[in-house]
């Protein structure tokens, strides 16, 4: 009897221990598998925009877009001309050498610089709506790796506690087969129990390295191998109002990046409308004769003829394009209201879910526990029992880990659709002084 109530003592102690570290939203971690040296999503976050190469590149773009809107409003080059006249040929004795210097300066009508310029502009516009989108997916993938590698940190502690429960009612059942007092397959299935949460342990752990290295993967940072990742699961997450969701839906970057097409292909068709009116070019000559020391000055006037040659083609491209950008910015409207009402849907489901279990599930995981070890101290149930009891608890606790998963992938997915977060100004330095440049 004195081995027995020993053995009850140790495992209330056990699990009595374990409910005073683990409160039933969220596990605390091992010393051995603490977050405090990862890095903070804020950090990671600023990482990938520094260094992810998708980003890299619009800049470059934005950079080109801000030079070229910088040169829209110059007008077409002067040409100049030089022309020897009487040089040989079957000409009379008197007739003498002469040269003609031309200056030819195209002048632009319709609208053109203007045109150009609206175009830049709205080139940019664009560009920087891609990249806040970009960003957006760059940001949500983050997150994503973030959070897988949060949530496989803490199946592993909820693991390693299982383990632990485990060894310790293995030992225990040692010593009561040792004394005759329960069956050597108590102690066989209480090895194979051990045994199986050892290996489960090991796949954990196997499974954490791999999203570490997903991590880092998404960070974009060559010199990181291995990137684990600060802080705990979030056990709540904000729920905005469904109909104040819908009412901000033009705010929304994808439709903005739609509008900024639309815009920008309007400016195209604006600036191909004005080149079709083709430009004239004033003429400034001089003649010069040397045998008669003399000198005549010429001006003159050019007009195109626009019979054949209307700018037709690149008018017809034009005009396909806005009315193509038109019809993607309208689909893009009703998909991104089907999406929007879904993340939310699903975002309200999944923090049910997690309430309830947090509430229902594991405080009757933990009273049924309770009552096992009640009825143990009186002779009532086997330390099977007990282990048995200890499982479904930790059951219970995966399942609302699960829960806690399901309910932070929703608010990422939510987010990327509101346009949250912000890209970090890490990732607008390299450009946003051209951006603001105004032009000539």
């Amino acid at each position: 009897m004195r081995i027995q109530r020993c053995a009850l003592f140790t495992i209330i102690g056990i699990i009595t221990l374990w409910h005073a570290v683990v409160p039933p939203a969220q596990a605390a971690e091992p010393a051995t598998l603490t977050a405090s040296a990862g890095l903070t999503l804020t950090e990671a976050l600023t990482s990938a925009a520094q260094n992810r190469q998708e980003l890299s590149a619009l800049r470059v773009d934005l950079e080109a877009a801000a030079l070229k809107l910088k040169h829209a409003g110059l007008p077409p080059n002067p040409e100049l001309g030089i022309v020897w006249d009487n040089l040989g040929g079957d000409l009379p004795v008197d007739d003498v050498r002469e040269t003609t210097v031309s200056l030819n300066q195209p002048l632009e009508i319709g609208g053109k610089p203007a045109a150009r310029k609206h175009k830049g502009q709205a080139q940019i516009i664009r560009l920087q709506r891609e990249q806040t989108t970009v960003w957006l997916d760059i940001a949500a993938e983050v997150r994503m790796a973030f959070l897988a590698v949060q949530g496989a940190r803490a199946r592993l502690n909820l693991q390693h506690d299982a383990e632990q429960i485990a060894t310790e009612l293995a030992n225990i059942t040692h010593e009561r087969v040792a004394a005759g007092e329960l069956a050597a397959t108590e102690e066989t299935r209480a090895e194979a129990r051990k045994a199986e949460t050892r290996a489960e342990t090991q796949r954990l752990t196997r499974l954490l390295t791999e999203a570490e290295l997903l991590l880092a993967t998404t960070l974009g940072d060559s010199d990181s191998a291995i990137v684990t990742a600060a802080g705990h699961l979030a056990q709540e997450v904000v729920i905005p109002d469904r109909q104040t969701l819908l009412t901000t839906m033009q705010d929304l970057p994808m439709l903005a990046l739609r509008r900024s097409e639309s815009h920008l292909a309007a400016a195209g068709l604006a600036l191909e409308q004005a080149n079709a009116w083709y430009d004239p070019a004033l003429s400034l000559t001089l003649r010069e004769i040397p045998d008669q020391d003399g000198r005549a000055v010429g001006v003159g006037l050019s007009f195109p003829l626009p019979l054949f040659q209307r700018n037709q083609v690149a008018l017809a491209e034009a005009g396909a394009a806005v009315r193509k950008t038109a019809t993607n910015e309208e689909a893009t409207t009703r998909r991104l209201k089907t999406e929007l009402i879904k993340s939310h849907t699903m975002l309200v489901a999944a923090d049910q879910e997690a309430r309830t279990l947090r509430s229902e599930v594991l405080s009757r995981a933990t009273e049924a526990t309770e009552a096992v070890m009640e009825g143990f101290r009186v002779g009532k149930f086997r330390y099977s029992d007990v282990l048995e009891a200890s499982q479904a608890q930790v059951q219970a606790q995966a399942r609302h880990l699960d829960a806690m998963l399901d309910l932070n992938r929703a608010a990422i997915a939510l987010d990327r659709l509101l346009g949250q977060p912000a890209i970090p100004a890490i990732a607008l330095n390299a450009s946003s002084s051209s951006h603001d440049r105004r032009n000539p």
